[in-house]
Formats: structure tokens, sequence, C-alpha cells
């Protein structure tokens, strides 16, 4: 083969580098082509993509909670979770946050988003794990924090058992120790005093952390906790200086069988309410906290701002006198001296199981003038007290009696009571309880009877007199009484409702002799001629002139004809001529309409200052020593009572949709169930 010149080479050379060349070239048009393609494919999977989710955003559309918007969706989530107390899953942690994550796309972005919908922060187990409270702590942002700390209940001799809520406590505790500014509330059950010892060290160590704490609720799951190994039994935070500086915005309060004297006196300057729960212990365990009267003396002395005051099974031991032993009496160290104490803006009172004899005892150690509202749950009376810690009030009279001190005497004015709302057990209890108290302004009145009862059982508890109840009977203003479960013997009804003068309103819920009370309602003050008929007819109603609402819930011993002589005999109207005669003459119409002749009093007459012949007395309003006007009603308003406006029936089988028609042609209104 010849050899070949360099030039030759050369040009060789060049011209490979010019295919060279063609090719790179032919190579980038390739793959501008490509690119181009993949951009076409890449659109075209884009371009499907939002068409399937349009087509999947149609699809939700035929569901109608698709139709809400995210704000309102939101609310619902929130609220769902605020009111989901079902623990039947047995979690650790809320689920209700985690299923509504889990439900959809659209559902998961709005959980995530919400920081509120993850604040309550809740553990329920002794097994400490970390990763569902850290989660709920981080999701919720800078949200408000709710913490709920409810491990299960078990037998206090597990000493297993209170090492891991101790240890599950004591993490939770120090995990929310980095956010105590953003706690907004605290419900914390415990077993294990040791528990509870943690949380209440927390709120005294570092109480100005905590300066968004609205409501607190410390809580023992066991009947007989002890207090061996803490010193919750001996720690007095009472006597400590209050700090002026500390924040307080805790207006809710709650402790159970935790002794109050452990809550800082900075934290109960806003509370506004208060619930003390201590029931009557079941184990003779030591050591053990008895409530004592000085302690809740002391306790409600520090807030100034309580509302609201709730007392479950809640009555202190008396350890308090009102007065010094006088001279040649043997002093007793075991009673404090001490005054009423004066909780000046408490407006409702409720008190659970409050046995009979200790209610007067307790509300006169206190002074409550603006109280409005008092609901009572009075328990049985117990024959026998055999534990010290069920000895309360003032039982001299009795063998057994731990308490030896001065007698309590006298009557309780409640003046501003407008309501009160009494259940009992029995009628023994409902007498001995209230004969003490003076309502002088009492608007709305309830008794019921709370006993146990079999669901066939047609007997009702007998309901007691009214003066037998209350030291004075005369209700001028209430204005709505309510009756549950209760036996009304005949002839009580009358009686009854005659110290109502100014009833409008009267329910009765599942009670027995109710024809009697119908009756009396439908009684006619007397008689008067009818023209048009030429004969007579009753005129007027002799009790509860004003009344213009009647519900009857699950009554089936009173008849059709009896509530319908009622509504009858209120919508019997007299006429003009006979009221301005009424007003002008009354001696001759109350004749005319008693059929008796009616002689007037002879004016009494006085002695003048000066010893100068007598003067008849000037007219008086009746009242008794407590300014309470009388319950007589007058004539013009027994002559012509106020028409019946609503009658509501519900569940009384005797009464038909035609009776219940027949009562809507005087023009009320009937609502029948």
């Amino acid at each position: 083969m010849p050899k070949k010149s360099s030039v030759r080479i050369d040009h060789e050379i060049e011209v490979l580098q010019a295919q060279i060349a063609i090719l790179r070239r032919r190579e980038d048009d390739f793959v501008r082509i490509l690119e181009d393609m993949a951009r076409l494919r890449d659109s075209v999977k884009a371009e499907q993509v939002t068409l399937a989710s349009q087509i999947t955003e149609l699809e939700s559309q035929k569901n109608p909670i698709n139709w809400l918007p995210s704000e309102l969706l939101i609310q619902i989530f929130v609220s769902v979770t605020e009111d989901d107390l079902d623990t039947s899953a047995g979690l650790a942690y809320n689920p209700s946050p985690v299923i509504i994550s889990h439900t959809c796309r659209k559902w998961r972005k709005l959980a995530f988003a919400t920081s509120m919908l993850w604040s309550h922060v809740s553990f329920r187990s002794r097994k400490w794990s970390a990763s569902p409270v850290c989660a709920f702590i981080n999701r919720s942002g800078s949200s408000l924090i709710d913490l709920t700390f409810s491990p299960p209940l078990y037998d206090v001799d597990d000493h297993d058992a209170a090492g891991d809520e101790r240890l599950a406590s004591e993490c939770l505790l120090h995990t929310l120790s980095f956010h105590l500014s953003r706690v907004r509330s605290i419900t914390f059950e415990c077993t294990s005093s040791a528990s509870m010892g943690l949380i209440v060290e927390l709120l005294i160590d570092r109480l100005h952390e905590l300066e968004s704490l609205c409501s607190l609720d410390l809580s023992f799951t066991s009947l007989a906790p002890c207090f061996a190994g803490t010193p919750l039994l001996v720690l007095d935070e009472l006597g400590k200086q209050s700090l002026a500086d500390a924040p307080s915005v805790l207006t809710y309060l709650r402790l159970q069988q935790l002794p109050p004297r452990v809550i800082s006196p900075s934290l109960l300057r806003s509370v506004q309410t208060l619930e003390l729960s201590f029931p009557q212990r079941r184990s003779q365990r030591a050591p053990q906290y008895i409530l004592r009267m000085s302690h809740v003396h002391r306790f409600l002395s520090f807030i100034p701002e309580l509302q609201d005051l709730v007392l479950m099974e809640t009555t202190p031991l008396r350890d308090v006198v009102f007065e010094e032993p006088s001279e040649g009496q043997t002093p007793d160290n075991r009673f404090v001296v001490v005054d009423p104490l004066k909780l000046h803006k408490l407006k409702s009172l409720t008190w659970k199981f409050a046995n009979p004899r200790d209610v007067y005892t307790f509300m006169s150690f206190f002074s409550m003038p603006a109280l409005e509202r008092w609901e009572i749950l009075i328990a049985n009376s117990l024959t026998k007290r055999n534990d010290v810690s069920m000895l309360r009030g003032n039982h001299g009279h009795e063998s057994d009696s731990f308490i030896q001190a001065e007698r309590l005497g006298g009557v309780l004015s409640m003046t501003a009571l407008k309501e009160l709302c009494v259940s009992c057990q029995d009628g023994d209890s409902l007498i001995s309880s209230l004969r003490q108290f003076f309502f002088p302004v009492l608007e709305q009145l309830e008794l019921a009877y709370a006993g146990k009862c079999p669901s066939n059982c047609d007997h009702k508890h007998p309901l007691p007199r009214l003066d037998y109840v209350f030291r004075d009977p005369r209700l001028p203003h209430l204005t709505h009484f309510t009756l549950s479960h209760l036996d009304v013997f005949a002839g009580h009804g009358k009686l009854m409702l005659g110290y109502m003068p100014g009833l409008v309103s009267l329910t009765l819920i599942s009670c027995t002799g109710v024809d009697g009370v119908l009756d009396a309602l439908a009684e006619a003050y007397g008689r008067t001629m009818d023209v048009e008929r030429k004969e007579t007819r009753g005129c007027g109603v002799r009790v509860c002139p004003k009344l213009e609402r009647i519900a009857l819930w699950s009554c089936s011993d009173f008849k059709f004809q009896s509530l319908f002589a009622v509504v009858f005999a209120r919508a019997q109207s007299v006429s003009t001529s006979v009221l301005m005669k009424a007003q002008k003459d009354v001696p001759s119409v109350v004749s005319a309409v008693m059929g008796r002749k009616i002689l007037p009093l002879k004016k009494s007459r006085v002695v003048s200052p000066q010893g100068g012949p007598s003067s008849p007395a000037k007219p008086h309003t009746m009242q008794n020593s407590h300014a309470v006007p009388s319950t007589l009603i007058p004539i013009e308003e027994a002559l012509r009572p106020v028409q019946i406006a609503c009658v509501h029936v519900n569940d009384c089988p005797q009464i038909t949709k035609v009776d219940a028609s027949l009562l809507e042609e005087f023009g009320i209104v009937v609502v029948y169930r």
C-alpha cells in the first residue's frame, strides 16, 4: 500500500471531522426532538392528571358533605374533637383528629392546616409513649393547649401500676414543660398520690409560666386515696403570701379528694366557678384526708370572685363555732372560732347528696347576699354514723355525735334567691332540710323525687304539705312551679296552690293526684247569673288567677274533663259592669257571687299619741315579720283570671288528639306528643 503524504492525511482528517460534526448536529437535533417529545409526553400526563382530578372533584360533589366550604368544615372538625369523649377504642390519645386526617386528601390537608384541631393533648394510658403527645404538640402550632391525663383505674395496692402511672405523668409533664405558656386547661386524674404530687409541684414551682391557664381539674379516681409518702397532707400554700405580679386568668377549678390548701392563692383570686367533690370514703386506709369546715371556710376566703359553687357529696366535718366558750365552760381546742364568711358575688349554688341535718349548719357559716339559684339533692338520713368522717353538722342530740358545740338556731333569709330546685329521696328529708330557711322573693320552685323506683311502678312518693316543708309557705312572687315523680294527696293541691297567687306556669312530670290539682285550678270563686241563659254559672277562680301555662308530662291518672274544666273556667270572663261594681262596692258583689251576705269588718280605732279621742286606723298591707306581702287574691283578679295560653301534653295516653283539638277552640296553643 503506497504511503500517504501528510497533505493527503490532513485532508482525510478534515473530511472525517466534517462528518463527525454533521453527526453531532444530527445528534443535537435528535436530542431536541426527544426533549420536545418528553415535554409533550409530560404535558399530556399533566393534562390527564388535571382531567382526572376534575372528574374526582365532580364525583365528590355528589356527596352533600363536600358542598360545605372549608371554613365550615374546620369548625365541624374542631367541634368533633372537643365533644368526642369516647375512650372505648383503648387508645392513649384522642383519635378524632387522626381519623379526620385519614379520611380523604382534602380533609387531611385541612386537618394539618388547622392547628386548633391538635390542641387537645390527651394521654389515657399508664404506659408512656412520647410519639402521639409530641405529634399533637407539634401540630398544634401556636394554639392554646388543653391537657388531659386520665389513665385507667387500678387497685391502690398494685405497686407496679402505680409506678407506671407515676412515670407516665412525669414524662408527660416534662414534655409539656416547654409549652407551659400555651396551656389553657389541665384535667389531671390519677390513682396514685405520687402522680398527683408531680402536678401540684409544677403548679407551685412554675406558676408564673402558666399565664394562659383558665381551667384546672385535679381529681383522684380512687374512693380511698392514700397520701403516704407525699407532702400533700401537710402542704399549705394558703399560708404563703400571694404573688401580686403572678398572672392569673383561672376561672374554673375542680378538686376531687385533694386538700384545697395545696392550691396557691395566686391562682384562686380570679376563680369564678369552684367544684368540690369529697365522696364518703369506703376504706379505713391511713393516712387519708378529711375535709373540715375550717378548711372550706378558709379556702373560700381566698376566692373573692366566686360566682358558682358546686358541692358533690361534700359535707365538711364541723370543727368551727361562732362564739368563744362562756365563763364556766371548758374550752375545746378542736373547734375554731369563726365569723360567717360573706361570699359577695356568689350567684349559684349546687349541692348534691347533702345530708338533711347538715344543710342549715353548713349554710349558717356563710353569707350569700347575691345568691339567685340553689339546686340541692338531699340524701337519705343516716340512722347511725359509725365513721368519724360521716359526722357532720350540729347533732348534739345524737348519742354517738362527735360534735358538742353550741346549738345553731334562728332562720336564714335567702333575700336574693329566685330559683330553688330540690330533689329528695324521702319526704322526711325534704321536711327537715328547709325548715330553717326563708325565701321572700322566690320566683321558680322545683320539687322532685330522686329515689329509686321500678320503671313499672305506679306508686309515687307522697309530697309533704308545703307548710311542712317551708317555715313560711307563702310564696307571693312565685311564677314557675314544677313537681316531678311525686304524689299529691287529695286536698293538698288546693292548699299548696293557695300559697302561689302569682303562679304563671305549672309543670307536673310523672305525678299522681293530678286530678285534685286540676280540680283546684278549676274551682269557681262563686256563681253569678247568666242573663242570656237565665241561669247561674260559675265565675272566677279561687287559686292562681294569673296561670297561663300548664305542662303535663307522663301523667296518667287524670281525666280530660278535669283539664278541660280548668281551661273552660279561665276562659269565662266576667262582665265589665260587674268588675266596675266590684271596685266601688266590694261587699255587695262578694255577697252576690258567694251566695251569702258579707258584712264589712268594723274599723279598728287606735288611741292618738296625745291621749285624745281615738281615730280610725289606717289600712295597711298584710305582712309578716319578714315583710312578705299577703297571698290573698284581690277580687278583681279572682273574678277575671288570665286565660290559659298554652297546654303542653306529653306521654299522657288518656288524652287523644281529638281531646287536644277541643282545647284549641278556646284560642290556646296545645302541644300534643
